[in-house]
């Protein structure tokens, strides 16, 4: 290797003596460009989608449960998010020489063994948990949009499922996934657009002339402070988004923006959504709403985006497998590393379908 060393070299990447199989060097850039990977935008639009999603429609019902302190938490949950972020990237370069590869090495050179086996049993559930709900949600929501049919909700399931392993199986790493990810921003953008229209309507709707606002509703604070938080939950797949940035040093800026725009995603949906319906907000805000055909756009939009992002957790999750696997160009071969990589994927997702 020259003397050089990849960024992206993995910190297990060692032999029988636990010595680095490479040579490194204390002077080794490894937040050097990375001149194969993806854009900052990409980076930027594969956060944005992963974190913001439907649990935006459940943030005014949120503020009912919380009162407006709510608003308060939400800023709180944004900074404590960020910080997060940036940390996690400190503990993936901590010792200056190797980048770490996952969540579960953190784990193991923070906890030993027992933090890698914990790790990785919360990682699993997350990234493979979220998909799951996700085409759980898309084939429930088909099955009452599409009338005139026979097809189950299993089927629609499975046909959910088939739609998303398109990107998932042809796409190998987040890079190549981000076009994806810029659609489900997209889709979720609409989503706010539909809740704020319907929730401006209502403002003197004499159905909720009676609402009644809160400052803070202390019995039903700490339900409200989880649904919030809840809404920064993207961290799972952290690490393959900073893998796949051309320039890793923009990381902090990337997260920061990307963060940023989906509090202010929630902010536009929540604070007019409790103005509107107050105690009587439901979540989604959606049954709330108008129903009229923008209410019913929002319904498709919220399929669009579970489907947009599934993809993300779920790659996240096989380059996991992949790399343990040691499913690569080098080990494999370009054909065979193809051929075993659209084998496990197929498998991930019949399995997270079953």
């Amino acid at each position: 290797m020259n003397g050089e060393i990849t960024p992206l070299l993995p910190n297990n990447a060692v032999n029988g003596n636990n010595e680095p199989i490479h040579p490194v060097h204390r002077d080794s850039d490894l937040m050097a460009e990375r001149p194969r990977q993806g854009s900052n935008f990409a980076a930027y639009a594969n956060v944005v989608c992963a974190v913001a999603g439907t649990g935006t429609l459940g943030l005014p019902y949120a503020l009912k449960l919380g009162g407006w302190i709510g608003v308060g938490v939400l800023i709180l949950s944004l900074l404590m998010s960020i910080y997060a972020a940036v940390l996690l990237m400190k503990c993936l370069y901590y010792d200056g020489i190797h980048r770490l590869s996952s969540y579960q090495e953190v784990g193991r050179h923070a906890f030993g063994r027992a933090g890698l086996i914990a790790i990785w049993f919360f990682y699993t559930t997350t990234v493979v948990g979220v998909p799951v709900m996700f085409l759980i949600l898309a084939g429930t929501e088909l099955k009452g949009l599409i009338t005139g049919t026979d097809f189950s909700t299993k089927a629609w399931i499975w046909i959910c499922a088939a739609i998303v392993a398109i990107p998932f199986v042809l796409m190998k790493t987040l890079k190549e996934v981000a076009f994806t990810s810029v659609l489900g921003a997209l889709a979720t953008t609409v989503l706010v657009v539909v809740a704020v229209r319907g929730s401006i309507l209502d403002f003197h709707n004499p159905i909720y002339a009676d609402v009644d606002h809160r400052f803070v509703d202390f019995a039903h604070l700490p339900t409200a402070i989880a649904s919030i938080s809840m809404c920064f939950g993207g961290n799972a797949i952290y690490i393959h988004v900073e893998e796949s940035m051309r320039y890793p040093r923009s990381w902090n800026r990337v997260v920061t923006a990307a963060l940023g725009t989906c509090s202010i995603l929630y902010l536009a949906t929540a604070i007019p959504g409790y103005i509107a319906y107050g105690d009587r907000a439901e979540s989604p805000i959606l049954k709330n709403l108008p129903k009229d055909v923008f209410t019913k756009v929002g319904t498709v939009f919220i399929i669009f985006h579970v489907l947009f992002t599934a993809p993300i957790p779920l790659t996240s999750f096989a380059l996991e497998l992949e790399r343990l696997a040691d499913i690569t160009v080098r080990r494999r071969g370009k054909v065979m590393e193809r051929v075993y990589r659209s084998i496990l994927r197929v498998v991930i997702i019949g399995s997270a379908c079953s």
